[in-house]
């Protein structure tokens, strides 16, 4: 035996985790078609990511490659599995339990509460999975209600994300040159779930034809589209309803999950978000 053994790196548990997809929607060849990957907790090397990286869905990207064991390609994971391996990594590392504080700004006699409170959540018990059905397959289709064109669609992957980013900094970039721009990113989200239309795919169809054919449907084909998008995307829903200590108001809000979410700190240390 060597003089320093003892500093042998400390071997990694590992957590398996169903998927909300249940594999479904990946071909037989994929790590997650088996409904399920493995986690290992964030060691001190992926921490560091998070403090050093600019920004956090590229820190989160490189440290679930680095904590998911299967050899995946996380781009490939529709965004709903990928967002739920995010959440349970968090319980997976620190523990289930995570503490956050927000401020309540509802007013009474003219004047904002602004009473900090703290809340605690169970993840993921304290939240709801929802879970794909035997019968859901890809791609949906989906007849609207008005132009009664059959759309066929697909869920987003994580490879559609920085498309759709890229999109939208480009409409920002000619806004804040001082080009009259109409903001068509939720339609450039819709085209990127779109398959085929009638039967007929859309792959390789000019960017601009998709564009106005999207931007042509009415308010309530786009609507009701997007309704069965939601309709079929499974995952976990991190909204919670929360009650202010001091005023006793009730607010809706997102459960916050920025950096602070992978910091195992006291209830004073954590998040501060505003509650609407």
């Amino acid at each position: 035996m060597g003089e320093f053994d003892f500093l042998e790196p400390i071997p990694k548990t590992s957590v398996t985790v169903k998927l909300p997809s249940r594999g479904m929607l990946y071909p037989k060849e994929h790590p997650a078609h088996s409904g399920k990957l493995t986690l290992t907790p964030m060691t001190m090397l992926e921490e560091s990511l998070l403090m050093s990286d600019a920004g956090l869905d590229s820190a989160i990207d490189k440290i679930l490659r680095r904590c998911v064991v299967e050899n995946v390609d996380v781009n490939t994971l529709i965004g709903a599995d990928k967002f739920f391996l995010f959440i349970m990594l968090r319980a997976i590392t620190y523990g289930s339990e995570y503490s956050f504080l927000w401020t309540c700004t509802k007013e009474k006699n003219g004047k904002p509460c602004n009473y900090k409170n703290t809340t605690k959540v169970s993840i993921p018990d304290g939240f709801k999975v929802k879970y794909l059905a035997d019968d859901d397959k890809e791609p949906f289709e989906f007849v609207l209600p008005d132009c009664k064109k059959t759309i066929s669609f697909k869920l987003l992957r994580g490879t559609d994300e920085p498309r759709i980013e890229a999109y939208t900094k480009e409409i920002e970039q000619q806004k804040s040159e001082g080009i009259d721009r109409v903001n068509t990113t939720l339609a450039f989200r819709l085209i990127c779930h779109i398959v085929a239309v009638d039967g007929k795919l859309v792959k390789g169809a000019p960017q601009d034809r998709l564009m106005a054919f999207v931007n042509s449907w009415t308010a309530k084909d786009r609507q009701a589209l997007q309704q069965k998008i939601n309709f079929y995307t499974p995952g976990i829903d991190t909204s919670l309803k929360v009650s202010c200590e001091k005023c006793g108001e009730t607010h809706e809000m997102e459960m916050p999950y920025t950096v602070n979410f992978f910091r195992a700190v006291d209830d004073s240390g954590v998040e501060n978000p505003t509650a609407d």
